[in-house]
């Protein structure tokens, strides 16, 4: 794959099985493919349909760079932001409005924040608001940990290209063990891709799943999505 920056970094699965976004045959490229993982590996020497599947997970230019440095320097900035935790970040409007309606239409009408210049962001602590930020200045992947945070602020702040940045996160992260809670996420903020993928998964996984922590907060939280993946489990079954 030919690519304009140096700087850009692929990830890329490859498998036999049409589950992947992408199908292309070694005849086709040519070359033989190559798929190592840990200590074992395997190479198609004949022809062979395989899929792939490629996410851009770093794209770094000198203006992300830029906006970087802006951004930790906090020269010229023109608001305040201020976390749960109340700490404060010092941004630039025209940055924030850019990337986000929500922000522009504060700034459009005569709200208090835009007399001010302080918003209060009472729902996000410093570490959350903090990789926000970093995210709506360089456009850069965010940590896995943070992604159901950031599913919820993408949403918040109408940021469309983060949230699907997260769904493929925590979809492709998800386990036994957080799939309850991605269930909950995906439903409480009405994400389909999200709570239907969760569904599927945890109904599959049933008796696994029922035995987790979270599995226990879903049922104390909303026992109708429990119900719901019980039913589809035995429908499965039958």
């Amino acid at each position: 794959m030919s690519c304009n920056s140096p700087d850009t970094i692929f990830q890329v699965t490859v498998t036999n099985e049409a589950k992947c976004t992408k199908e292309i045959s070694t005849t086709q490229i040519n070359t033989n493919i190559l798929f190592v993982q840990g200590f074992t590996r395997w190479v198609y020497n004949t022809p062979v349909a395989v899929y792939l599947q490629i996410h851009e997970i770093q794209h770094s230019t000198t203006i992300s760079k830029d906006l970087a440095n802006i951004l930790a320097s906090k020269e010229f900035s023109d608001l305040t932001l201020v976390s749960q935790d109340k700490i404060e970040f010092n941004v630039h409007k025209v940055l924030l409005c850019a990337r986000s309606e929500v922000f522009a239409a504060m700034f459009r009408n005569d709200l208090e924040e835009k007399k001010t210049g302080i918003i209060q962001i009472e729902d996000m602590d410093s570490k959350v608001l903090k990789e926000l930020l970093n995210y709506i200045y360089t456009d850069k992947k965010i940590p896995n940990e943070m992604a159901a945070d950031l599913f919820v602020a993408g949403n918040k702040y109408a940021m469309s290209g983060l949230q699907k940045m997260c769904e493929n996160m925590l979809i492709e992260t998800m386990s036994v063990d957080t799939v309850s809670d991605i269930l909950l996420l995906g439903d409480r903020h009405s994400s389909d891709r999200l709570k239907s993928t969760a569904l599927i998964f945890a109904m599959k996984n049933i008796k696994s799943v029922s035995m987790t922590e979270g599995w226990n907060r879903l049922r104390a939280t909303d026992n109708d999505l429990c119900t719901d993946v019980l039913e589809k489990a035995v429908q499965e079954m039958w």
